[in-house]
């Protein structure tokens, strides 16, 4: 089966699980250098159009050209909560802003790529997809 190439451009962000956002921002910025940071706690998601519902702490830092986001799950049934049960704290998806986010989403669903989670919330959508073979999960963001 050949797959037509899917363009997403640069990499907008970098997710990774964690256990404590604190912590893990803390130790980053001590050993890394990275920060500031931008810490949000107890972040409440309802309007899924895939998946369940979420809480979850969150921080955000910059790293020139991309963004390095920590994600702790509040709730072991989201899938940050999945992940870090089944496979610990870690690098979990990589992020592509699209202007063209309908278009981007069906070519990625007609290659048999599975939509793993999705949101509408704020009026901007965005969605995971497990990208096979590899198992690499590919977040786009609606960028309006």
């Amino acid at each position: 089966m050949s797959a037509s190439i899917v363009t997403l451009g640069l990499p907008h962000h970098i997710g990774v699980v964690v256990k404590d956002v604190e912590q893990t921002a803390e130790f980053l910025s001590l050993t890394l250098g990275i920060g500031p940071w931008e810490i949000s706690r107890n972040l409440i998601f309802k309007e899924m159009f895939v998946g369940q519902p979420f809480r979850l702490n969150a921080a955000h830092a910059n790293l020139e050209s991309v963004e390095l986001e920590l994600l702790q799950p509040l709730e072991e049934g989201s899938l940050w909560g999945q992940f870090l049960k089944t496979k610990g704290e870690g690098l979990h998806h990589i992020a592509f802003k699209v202007s063209n986010w309908d278009e981007r989403v069906s070519e990625l669903r007609k290659q048999a790529n599975m939509v793993v989670g999705g949101i509408n919330p704020y009026g901007k959508r965005w969605a995971y997809f497990e990208i096979k073979p590899g198992g690499i999960i590919v977040e786009l963001d609606e960028n309006i």
